[in-house]
């Protein structure tokens, strides 16, 4: 006879890894108030106003990351002969745990929003995580706070799972790695996952390979040499992802336009409380409907619709830009210490320089945007072992490569100015004249 009590087990079936078998403790988690509140967070916020299929949630993400978390984890230690296999499963599902929960502090709109929630409390989604992991925070959402009991009946260290995912773990590094580090779980399933949803057709990762060449020396990965091409073609698709889908203009516009709307509703009028804990829909239809902003609510129409959005009139190159540019910026906006002070008091000038009312005119900086949402980025410390047993940096074994990694920027602008289609020309006149202003006092004329 068959035992009634016999756990049945759980599978996903998942458009990018295929098909996932859970483990008990990612059972649990996955059905946890912070966990499914995920599946109302569109994983790529507004990028599908560019790429219309671009709407997936990120809890396909968090399960992906928990599951490749736990397959890289599974390859390390099956080279660890000296490890009792107890050990093996206690740390497994530490993993598991952490690519789980990594994301489950996300504001609404992804990282669309998530400069206001650190304006706002001086601390990113990732600190809100490691919180709500220990206990010390509980979102204000009805059956929220379970995750730390889950975590300790499975034998889980909070704390760890925290510092795994704050990066501020004390535990061997090569664990770190797998999280959060130069190639690992998380990047490899949002450039897998982002790739099926937008449609490009452009990068490549052979998972497969860059997993199976991954080895511990010295207590933190490193890869085999002869797994390097797929390790350029993976960084080679993160660079174009940014330039392409991520940073895309329009996608940027959007942002842009909710994130002003919603600084308006939630800083200035304080219209919601605990906007960090609401989905997606939850907020926009708040701005769009219940705001008492006249403002706002155009905004949020706009947004919401695909109408009248903003067009881009003025840019300044990333690709040219040197010291003189920078204090050519600086001359153009004294005041203010932050980009997005700077950024603020230029739509303001531009805003007075014509005549409109302030909030039809935005400006941006593209890649500040990226210091937010993948600081990863610029970090390039990845290392080979090489036939010889040797410990190479990515420097030595491809120096063109890591050449250009070094001198590459995800975003060919520096500086955009957009504003409502009906000002369009009137903007792009005051943009060429307020610059040429602050231009002249460090390029003057020659007069001979």
């Amino acid at each position: 006879m068959k035992n009634q009590t016999e756990r049945k087990v759980m599978y996903i079936r998942d458009p990018v890894h295929g098909s996932i078998r859970l483990s008990k403790l990612q059972e649990e988690l996955i059905q946890t108030v912070e966990v499914q509140r995920l599946s109302f967070i569109h994983q790529l916020g507004t990028t599908f106003q560019s790429y219309p299929g671009a709407h997936g949630m990120r809890l396909s993400h968090a399960l992906g990351v928990s599951y490749l978390a736990d397959t890289i984890c599974i390859h390390i230690l099956e080279e660890m002969r000296g490890m009792q296999d107890s050990e093996k499963t206690e740390i497994r599902k530490l993993l598991q745990a952490a690519g789980m929960l990594h994301d489950i502090g996300h504001t609404p709109w992804s990282h669309t929003l998530e400069p206001l929630y650190i304006e706002m409390n001086g601390a990113d989604h990732m600190d809100l995580v490691s919180d709500m992991v220990m206990g010390k925070t509980t979102l204000n959402i009805e059956g929220a706070g379970r995750i730390p009991e889950i975590l300790r009946s499975y034998g889980v260290d909070p704390s760890d799972v925290a510092g795994l995912i704050s990066s501020s773990y004390s535990g061997p590094r090569y664990l770190q790695q797998m999280i959060f580090g130069e190639v690992d779980a998380d990047m490899l399933d949002y450039l897998q996952r982002d790739f099926y949803f937008t449609g490009v057709a452009f990068g490549h990762i052979e998972l497969d390979r860059i997993i199976s060449t991954m080895k511990v020396v010295d207590n933190e990965i490193v890869f085999l040499i002869k797994g390097h091409e797929a390790i350029r073609d993976f960084l080679f698709a993160r660079m174009q992802m940014y330039s392409s889908v991520y940073l895309h203009k329009t996608t940027r516009i959007v942002d842009m336009m909710l994130l002003a709307a919603a600084r308006r509703s939630i800083v200035d009028l304080k219209e919601i409380e605990d906007f960090h804990i609401m989905t997606d829909d939850e907020i926009l239809s708040f701005l769009t409907k219940r705001s008492n902003d006249p403002w706002v609510r155009d905004m949020a129409w706009r947004v919401k619709y695909r109408q009248k959005l903003f067009s881009q009139v003025f840019q300044i190159d990333a690709s040219t830009l040197d010291d003189s540019d920078i204090s050519f910026l600086n001359a153009v906006s004294r005041s203010g210490d932050t980009p997005a002070e700077r950024v603020s008091d230029l739509a303001l000038k531009l805003s007075g320089l014509i005549g409109v009312a302030p909030g039809y005119i935005l400006v941006d900086m593209p890649l500040e945007v990226v210091k937010v949402s993948e600081e990863r980025f610029s970090k390039l410390g990845i290392k080979y072992l090489d036939r010889s047993g040797s410990i190479l940096p990515l420097e030595k074994v491809d120096p063109p490569f890591a050449q250009y990694l070094s001198r590459a920027r995800p975003n060919s602008n520096y500086l955009t100015v957009c504003c409502s289609p009906e000002i369009k020309d009137k903007v792009r006149k005051a943009c060429e004249e307020l610059f040429q202003m602050a231009a002249t006092p460090l390029f003057p004329k020659r007069t001979d």
